[in-house]
């Protein structure tokens, strides 16, 4: 994918996915798309698990470099399942409600270039993550459940808050792209596309809000 493309995808998005369109569905670059977001979510995700290994009694702190990578590779297949197949599967499976046409394969490509945006977002809480994680000090707890209290008032602080605000404004982005995307891929209005697109995302911005707000 090169510059040019990247900068039609950001300022012409209709134009990128029915240039798309002409040519044969791959899916090589989507994969590639989705593992950098991966490897960068994997990165937060080790950076998190740092704080959880300094609240774990001295016997089991001797396991957190097995810790931080098993939280690096789960980081990278959960991005690929839930948010590459379960988002592609939801927009194909609404599309039909509307009698959309395309093939899921078409789905899952222009689901991935959606995805773009995710990647600077990914950098952007990793950054917080780092910054953020890495100052904290914690005293090992025996007791699970402590454990799981203290992680839960540690994501409350409002650093962390606020690199869940930006990420939620980063998937309006991606959102926006997949909207032209899902018009494109399987021949909708705007209005069945923004539908297709927008219960699941609203869905998962809920969720979102109710899990780490309380509202």
């Amino acid at each position: 994918m090169g510059k040019n493309a990247l900068i039609d995808l950001i300022l012409d998005p209709q134009s990128f996915f029915a240039e798309k369109m002409t040519r044969e569905e791959s899916l090589k670059v989507p994969a590639l798309i989705l593992l950098a977001m991966g490897i960068v979510s994997g990165i937060g995700a080790a950076i998190v698990s740092s704080v959880t290994v300094q609240m774990l009694p001295p016997e089991a702190a001797s396991m957190g470099g097995l810790i931080a990578g098993i939280g690096f590779v789960a980081a990278i297949i959960s991005v690929f399942i839930l948010w590459w197949a379960i988002p592609s599967v939801l927009f194909f499976l609404l599309s039909r409600v509307f009698s959309g046409t395309g093939s899921i394969k078409r789905t899952f490509e222009f689901v991935a270039y959606g995805m773009i945006p995710q990647i600077a977002s990914g950098i952007i809480s990793t950054g917080i993550f780092y910054v953020y994680f890495t100052s904290l000090r914690l005293s090992p707890i025996t007791d699970p459940m402590l454990i799981a209290e203290e992680m839960e008032a540690i994501m409350q602080s409002p650093m962390l808050q606020m690199a869940t605000l930006i990420s939620l404004l980063f998937i309006l982005w991606s959102a926006s792209l997949w909207i032209f995307g899902m018009q494109e891929a399987h021949r909708l209005s705007r209005r069945n596309a923004a539908i297709t697109v927008g219960i699941p995302v609203a869905l998962y911005i809920i969720y979102t809000v109710v899990t780490f707000w309380g509202m």
